[in-house]
């Protein structure tokens, strides 16, 4: 009866090990922002140019590169860049910057229209800057370096890259919900006192 008690508590133990030990991993799905928004009425050709005009002048996440505008298709994509900071190997050490660049991509639907920011990648040596790594390897990378339990770079580089997909989202979003909708057939502004 000892030996059945003993192989519970051990088995139970380890299970709790490896479930604890598991939380500590940094997560391995992308990093990304996307959704379809609906818009009632609205007209493609509206949607579109006012999506293009904010890729254009509000796109904050500069230099911005692949800049790819479609208006048969009304389908806009760049490649945007941020950057992420991280805590040094060594507690007297600087921060470190990496250079981040991720994909926007718009996009007109049956409804309204669609966007998402994904395919995040880290340029690790500033020095060769063609060279990138996609952010989940690289968090994957961190998470495995020795002073890891220290700086928690993993979780800073994951929190750093989900910030950065919110806020394109939201300033993108901000900026079309900020935008007269035209609805199809109807052509230029609404006048005073039309909704």
């Amino acid at each position: 009866m000892k030996k059945i008690i003993v192989a519970l508590l051990v088995s139970g133990l380890s299970l709790f090990s490896s479930a604890t030990q598991a939380q500590g991993i940094a997560p391995t799905t992308p990093i990304a922002y996307s959704e379809k928004v609906p818009v009632e009425g609205s007209n493609s050709v509206t949607l579109y140019h006012h999506a293009l005009l904010w890729t254009q002048e509000k796109f904050l996440y500069n230099p911005k590169s692949n800049v790819q505008a479609n208006p048969e298709t009304k389908e806009i994509s760049l490649t945007g860049t941020s950057k992420i900071k991280m805590a040094a190997a060594k507690t007297s050490g600087p921060e470190q910057v990496r250079i981040l660049h991720f994909n926007f991509r718009f996009g007109i639907t049956e409804q309204g229209y669609s966007y998402n920011v994904s395919t995040f990648r880290v340029v690790p040596d500033e020095k060769d800057p063609t060279v990138m790594v996609p952010l989940e390897e690289y968090i994957k990378q961190l998470s495995e370096e020795r002073t890891n339990t220290r700086t928690r770079n993993d979780r800073r580089v994951t929190a750093q890259a989900n910030a950065v997909a919110s806020d394109v989202a939201s300033a993108f979003r901000s900026y079309m919900n900020s935008q007269p909708v035209v609805k199809d057939g109807e052509i230029g502004l609404p006048t005073d006192g039309e909704e």
